[in-house]
């Protein structure tokens, strides 16, 4: 089958690879209808993680839907033709922190991403097919007349910008920025109108992606003009943002997010840390009397309950589609992507 695999540095290629098959029990095999580069893809494109990289000619990719094309005999809940969604995480359902609904700590999985480098390496979602385990508590059904570019995010970003805002605390009347407006950061944005704020601001330095910002309701706030913090102090009166929304992962735009927060306000962190340390304005942050929830999205926990949501319109990840490209034409996506050229925000794959 043909699949974009890992070789180095900037370099993802579109080359044949074995089949994947039934291992366990309980696992499916999916013929993959679509799938997306993320943001956390180009962590490995970069070089980022050390020695936490995949290893070369590893299938890349953990954003996926797709249809059933085999069950092992283990599985109940699914047949073969049965249309679903996959979270990016790998997690086995009954372990200790499944139970208390943090599958991203799963403990029979070390932690494990389709396509990624923690735990177990899993065979990724940019390909034809995908061996899917655990499918009875990973998978969950999509209805057929809903589009795969309304139901793919569930998986991943759109999980992951819901529950930045939900961690948030945010509340009707509240000031909320977003640092980061790219597809996790636009998908928070259009989450947190969920919760009844009066201002969003998007902090990012790309325009279009800015002026994509505004059309979910945002008030740009370009990186270009000087400092965010200043910036966002300045549009608040003085006081600053109530709850602040990092969806970079790097210690730059965490540090202006602790700067830009009200006194006794909330900074909630869903960007991906791949270093193994950073700066951490510990100072600022106690004498402000902040709140801080950051981590890795439980996106298991949030598919079913996001599902309706979109589904009646209330959120619309498709509005961040920029490219649809053949899966063959990955590595033009990655690039693009990469580079923000082509007025890139998200690239869904179709094998």
């Amino acid at each position: 089958m043909n699949a974009i695999t890992f070789h180095g540095v900037g370099d993802v290629r579109a080359q044949d690879v074995p089949e994947p098959r039934l291992v366990d029990p309980t696992d499916v095999v999916l013929r993959i209808t679509t799938s997306a580069v993320c943001g956390s893809d180009l962590h490995q494109y970069h070089g980022r993680g050390g020695g936490a990289l995949v290893q070369t000619g590893a299938i890349m990719g953990h954003e996926f839907m797709g249809t059933v094309e085999e069950a092992g005999p283990g599985v109940q809940g699914l047949a073969r033709g049965d249309r679903v969604i996959v979270p990016f995480s790998v997690s086995c359902g009954r372990c200790e922190w499944c139970q208390r609904r943090l599958p991203s700590q799963c403990a029979t999985t070390g932690r494990a991403v389709f396509g990624g480098r923690f735990g177990h390496v899993w065979g990724g979602g940019q390909a034809e097919r995908i061996r899917v385990p655990f499918a009875d508590h990973l998978c969950d059904k999509v209805p057929a007349d809903m589009r795969d570019e309304d139901a793919l995010f569930l998986g991943d970003i759109l999980s992951t910008g819901y529950c930045c805002a939900e961690n948030g605390g945010i509340r009707p009347g509240d000031t909320v920025a977003v640092f980061g407006a790219g597809p996790v950061g636009l998908l928070a944005m259009q989450s947190a109108q969920l919760f009844g704020p009066a201002r969003v601001f998007a902090v990012d330095r790309v325009d279009y992606r800015l002026r994509l910002a505004e059309e979910f309701g945002a008030e740009p706030v370009s990186l270009d003009r000087g400092d965010p913090a200043a910036q966002l102090r300045a549009a608040t009166g003085g006081r600053g943002p109530d709850v602040v929304l990092e969806c970079v992962g790097h210690e730059t735009p965490f540090t202006q997010a602790i700067q830009a927060v009200r006194p006794g306000g909330t900074v909630s962190s869903v960007g991906v840390y791949v270093e193994p340390s950073m700066g951490f304005p510990a100072r600022e942050a106690f004498f402000k009397d902040l709140s801080l929830k950051m981590g890795i999205c439980n996106a298991r926990n949030y598919m079913g309950t996001l599902l309706p949501l979109v589904r009646l319109g209330k959120l619309a990840p498709a509005r961040i589609v920029s490219h649809t490209l053949a899966l063959k034409e990955a590595p033009r996506g990655y690039a693009i992507f990469d580079r923000k050229e082509d007025r890139a925000i998200k690239v869904m794959l179709k094998p």
